[in-house]
């Protein structure tokens, strides 16, 4: 018998029509493979910029209220600054009203 008859076989004993079709289905895999990747970059791509835009939301919310109480703290110093120019004798009794009830407070607690 000759070493390989059939022309149509492969070392392996695989016809060329199979290994075609073996072919075929590598390439099929490949290419769906690919058009995964690209669509898993895409997704991971769009919510990192979606993240980006929250964080930067966020961030300037931040600011905005940071603004807004440093802006109403400014306006109660000057209210208390005004106040105690006003009436400094008033101001005076009423500081040392609450200090002397916050250390009897204090004293009592900690026997």
């Amino acid at each position: 018998m000759s070493s390989n008859t059939d022309s149509n076989l492969s070392s392996d004993g695989l016809k060329g029509p199979e290994i075609q079709a073996i072919m075929n289905d590598v390439a099929t895999l490949k290419h769906d493979l690919a058009a995964l990747i690209r669509s898993i970059t895409v997704d991971v791509t769009g919510n990192v910029s979606c993240a980006q835009n929250a964080m930067g939301k966020v961030s300037q919310e931040a600011v905005h209220a940071y603004e807004a109480l440093a802006a109403q703290g400014e306006r109660s110093v000057k209210a208390l600054s005004h106040q105690v120019e006003e009436q400094p004798v008033k101001c005076l009794l009423i500081a040392f009203a609450v200090g002397f009830l916050g250390s009897h407070i204090l004293a009592h607690k900690s026997m």
